[in-house]
Parts: C-alpha cells; structure tokens; sequence
C-alpha cells in the first residue's frame, strides 16, 4: 500500500498537551549540550500540515553517539528514515502521530531551524509552501517529501 500526504488538523490544545509532554521527557533526559525544540508545520502559525507533530534534539557531533544512546531507551527508532552517524528518526508511542529527528548541530541534516526562521520572516515563502503542500494533499508520501527537500532547499539557499 502505497503512503499518501494528507492535510489534516489538529486540536491545539491536545497538540499543546503532548507536545509539552514529550519535550519534557526529552528535557529531563538529556543533559544540558541537548536542544529539544519543536520544528515543523506546527511551529509556525499559518502553514498547514498533516496534523502531526516534529520535534527535533540538535547535538554536538561530539556528542551524537551520546545522545542517540539516551533516546533509543526511550523511543523506538523509525526504520523508514535515515540512521546513520547525524541523524536518526525517532517514533513516539502516541495517539497523535509524534517524531522526533536526533541530528548534529551545524551537521548536513540541519535544516529545520534554518527552514522555520525563513518561514516565520516571510509570509509570501509561507504562503508558497502552503501552496506545495495543497498541491501534493492525497498524492504519494515519497514524492512529497521529495517535492518539500526541494522546496526547503531551493528556499535555504536564497537565504
């Protein structure tokens, strides 16, 4: 069966509740070299998502192995995305869908701040994005996520 995107909607106050829930956990965990932060749609106001919840732990590459130790005992690693010495794809036991991406700080896979700051100084660049994600809703997942990487890409470079 094939995956599909799909724009979907989230109570916020559910989404508050789990979100802080797992960040905590996250927070009383690692040690203080850790950033646990939420990335995403739902970390801007105004850009429309699937209704799931990103959360990202950015770590000294020094400290990767470290890291990736303190949350493999508490999350099962995602098969379907990457592992490997920068970055590894956590799933979060929930009723909502929740990830958590475990990336080096300043590493290849260190997007997602880079991305959000850019959405949250433009509307037009939110507005856009909106526009890709309404193109894609009910299409194949991979070829989404495809189209997106292109998208963040292409948008990070004319930072």
């Amino acid at each position: 069966m094939i995956e599909r995107f799909h724009i979907g909607a989230i109570d916020p106050s559910e989404h508050a509740r789990v979100r802080d829930e797992v960040l905590a956990q996250l927070s009383r965990a690692l040690p203080s070299w850790a950033e646990a932060l939420e990335v995403g749609s739902t970390a801007v106001p105004g850009v429309i998502g699937k209704g799931d919840i990103d959360l990202l732990v950015r770590v000294p590459r020094e400290r990767f192995d470290d890291a990736r130790a303190i949350v493999d005992r508490l999350f099962e690693r995602n098969p379907r995305q990457l592992s490997n010495e920068q970055y590894q794809g956590y799933l979060v036991p929930s009723h909502l869908d929740v990830a958590i991406q475990l990336t080096v700080r300043g590493g290849p896979y260190d997007d997602f701040v880079a991305f959000l700051d850019a959405l949250r100084a433009s509307p037009s660049l939110v507005e856009r994005y909106n526009a890709l994600k309404r193109e894609w809703d009910g299409r194949e997942m991979d070829a989404y996520r495809e189209a997106k990487s292109r998208f963040i890409t292409e948008a990070l470079s004319r930072r």
